[in-house]
């Protein structure tokens, strides 16, 4: 998984194409999540929760998604938190940064990708 994830990076800092970056960013997104490529789900909030469900089976998905609600001392919930990292690393990954208030307002991965573009290509 971890050379499929960097495959796919180095496809993403080398493209020029933006819609190349989009599908390569949602590919990345999945495979980091361990996520079939056939999910169809775009809001990086649920993409993350289909992430844990896999890991518990057994547990409906408005169950898991209240359990996983309650939040840390940083009035965060473990979805949350997980989707920041996320976003965090793969900035990283890029070498670029987004505002605060970019990443926090991001729901898709379409809009990440675009915010992402922005910033790659200043």
């Amino acid at each position: 998984m971890r050379e499929i994830c960097d495959e796919i990076m180095e496809k993403m800092r080398s493209t020029e194409n933006e819609k190349e970056f989009c599908s390569c960013l949602y590919k990345y997104i999945l495979n980091r999540l361990e996520l079939p490529d056939d999910t169809k789900e775009t809001d990086i909030y649920y993409l993350v929760l289909y992430s844990v469900r896999i890991k518990m089976p057994d547990e409906d998905i408005k169950t898991l998604e209240s359990r996983l609600a309650t939040v840390d001392c940083h009035q965060t919930s473990y979805i949350v938190s997980k989707k920041t990292l996320l976003m965090m690393e793969t900035e990283r990954k890029l070498g670029v940064a987004l505002s605060a208030d970019d990443a926090t307002n991001v729901k898709s991965t379409t809009e990440y990708a675009e915010l992402l573009w922005r910033a790659k290509n200043v």
